[in-house]
């Protein structure tokens, strides 16, 4: 049965968006802080960021499960109250710092999962439009978190700055609640999937690797962008502005390329100028220049090629599915592979430039461009993952 729209599910949607990064990928801006305050090495906090990813690799094809019992409305809403909880533990001590970020984890898992499925249950009709809402909102409060959490944090103390991130989750809570007047299991035939699993469906395998080998170029953007502008003649101080740009320059392809993936019929177009901005954004930085202006274009390109890759694909998830309960299938089941494979990209990049240089590490990383391209043209060849 079609639940209607309502403006509380629209905000809600916004504000679920906005918890599903903010609350642990802001923590490296004050990361040095942490680590005196709980007396540990900076080095060994980088656990706090991968910890989620191990949640999302592990966890996210478990959670249709349990939204087909009690509802994505109320699976949603305890996901929320599970990060709260989280978000709070962590300003006690290092133990349930660590504890907290895993509690986080889940709770992101589950909105991950089901949103784009809850989207296409309440929203058929404007899947394309209120996905790029939501993967505006993720990309805006990532960028914002990471701003905001270390004047706070300077002018007041560690404990205050997750306390914002924790009143973030506790708005979003207050928001959700009207949500659940519409609340109920969604009625399915029998066959859910009439093709079987999807981990026996090619068209999911394509999709899967699609997003694993974006999401792998993408974290190792993250996590090596300011080093290798560094190398290539910048400061430090302009390094961070490269890295905060590539957040904040990546916006308008967040919003554009979902709301207008439902209306391109032949969509591999679409991975291929992904694909493109890709390449000429890893060819720049071969080519290095001790000049900001250059930097800031280059992070430009990439956070663009990069938004629009995931917009892409996390629009797909509806697209190519016949129900809301297998969005959230397939939506967890490229979410759980596509992470495994994106979890080596900061890791495999590193370990290949300690071991020879940034030129080598580079043309590896336009390697993957290569292969993400052809899965995900691949993926495109059929508009739908069912025969």
């Amino acid at each position: 049965m079609k639940k209607s729209t309502s403006t509380w599910f629209i905000i809600g949607i916004f504000m679920l968006a906005a918890c599903m990064r903010a609350p642990f990928t802001s923590l490296p801006s004050i990361i040095t802080q942490l680590a005196s305050a709980v007396h540990q090495p900076v080095a060994s906090l980088g656990i706090l960021t991968t910890i989620p990813l191990i949640c999302f690799a592990i966890l996210s094809t478990f959670i249709p499960t349990f939204s087909r019992k009690w509802g994505m409305e109320l699976t949603l809403m305890g996901a929320l109250i599970l990060m709260a909880i989280g978000s709070a533990f962590r300003i006690i001590n290092y133990p349930m710092l660590l504890m907290g970020t895993v509690l986080i984890g889940i709770a992101a898992t589950v909105l991950n999962v089901l949103t784009p499925a809850i989207i296409t249950e309440r929203t058929p009709e404007k899947i394309g439009t209120l996905t790029g809402m939501y993967s505006f909102s993720l990309t805006f409060f990532s960028a914002v978190g990471a701003y905001v959490i270390s004047p706070v944090t300077n002018a007041v103390n560690w404990q205050m700055g997750i306390n914002v991130l924790t009143a973030l989750v506790i708005i979003t809570i207050l928001i959700w609640v009207p949500n659940l007047r519409q609340r109920g299991r969604e009625q399915q035939p029998t066959t859910v999937n009439p093709t079987g699993s999807l981990w026996t469906n090619a068209r999911a395998w394509w999709l899967l690797i699609f997003f694993g080998f974006q999401s792998f170029l993408f974290y190792t953007l993250v996590a090596w962008l300011p080093a290798i502008t560094m190398a290539g003649g910048l400061s430090n101080t302009e390094a961070s502005l490269v890295a905060s740009g590539f957040q904040l320059f990546s916006l308008p392809a967040a919003f554009i390329v979902p709301a207008i993936t439902p209306k391109i019929q032949r969509r591999y177009w679409l991975v291929i100028g992904t694909g493109i901005l890709y390449l000429i954004g890893f060819g720049m930085l071969l080519v290095p220049h001790a000049s900001l202006a250059y930097y800031l274009l280059t992070s430009f390109i990439l956070g663009t090629g990069c938004a629009a890759a995931f917009g892409l694909v996390i629009t797909l998830f509806g697209l190519k599915t016949n129900s809301p309960t297998q969005t959230g299938q397939l939506s967890g089941m490229v979410q759980a592979g596509g992470y495994v494979i994106a979890a080596f990209g900061p890791v495999v990049i590193g370990n290949l430039q300690a071991a020879t240089n940034w030129t080598t590490a580079i043309f590896f990383a336009i390697i993957i461009i290569g292969i993400m391209t052809f899965f995900g043209i691949l993926s495109e060849r059929h508009n739908n993952i069912n025969n």
